[in-house]
């Protein structure tokens, strides 16, 4: 099975997960979804721009970053499989991303083109129910991560990133994972020799 094959069964099965479609409805919508691969190190979307699109994100992971004035970045959080990045909760009040996206792996993603709400009117309500719950999700896992940071001791956020999301130490480079910390790499490396046995 391909990637594009492969990624159609995922998002099958989580609109069936999700949704009151039928089987015909489910088909039709999976056969015309944008789907697209792109290669490690593709900017998805650079900070200070316009987003054109949301993501699923059926395989890969996406580093959200923001960069100060001075050029020097933060990693803000990590997707990986079966996550939905939600650009319009990235926006200023300009309709410009406060953040940049950009692949660490070889990724496919499905693009849905509407940011924020669908001004037509014809998107079906259970998409827009499945686009209001993986909100929900995104909202609420920022928001425990962000609430376990912001008491936490360094070592204390290290080990609920290993807790958590512990695939992420074998997948993202440690350099990310440091600014995602907020800690230094020298200090993200010694807590990751203590870790072994």
């Amino acid at each position: 099975m391909n990637n594009t094959e492969s990624g159609k069964s995922v998002l099958t099965a989580n609109l069936k997960k999700y949704t009151q479609m039928d089987a015909a409805q489910i088909r039709e919508i999976v056969e015309h979804v944008p789907m697209i691969e792109y290669k490690k190190r593709t900017v998805l979307l650079q900070q200070g721009f316009a987003p054109k699109c949301s993501y699923y994100l059926i395989k890969g992971c996406v580093r959200q970053y923001a960069c100060n004035e001075s050029g020097n970045e933060a990693t803000v959080n990590f997707f990986t499989e079966e996550e939905s990045i939600n650009l319009f909760s990235f926006l200023d009040d300009d309709g410009l991303s406060l953040y940049s996206l950009a692949c660490l792996e070889d990724c496919l993603v499905v693009e849905c083109p509407d940011i924020g709400n669908n001004a037509a009117g014809d998107e079906q309500p259970d998409i827009g129910n499945m686009k209001r719950l993986f909100f929900e999700k995104q909202f609420s896992d920022m928001q425990v991560s962000f609430t376990k940071f912001k008491f936490g001791t360094a070592e204390e956020r290290f080990a609920f990133l290993v807790k958590s999301r512990p695939a992420l130490l074998n997948r993202v480079p440690q350099i990310y994972l440091a600014s995602y910390l907020g800690i230094a790499p020298e200090t993200f490396s010694r807590f990751k020799k203590r870790m072994k046995p």
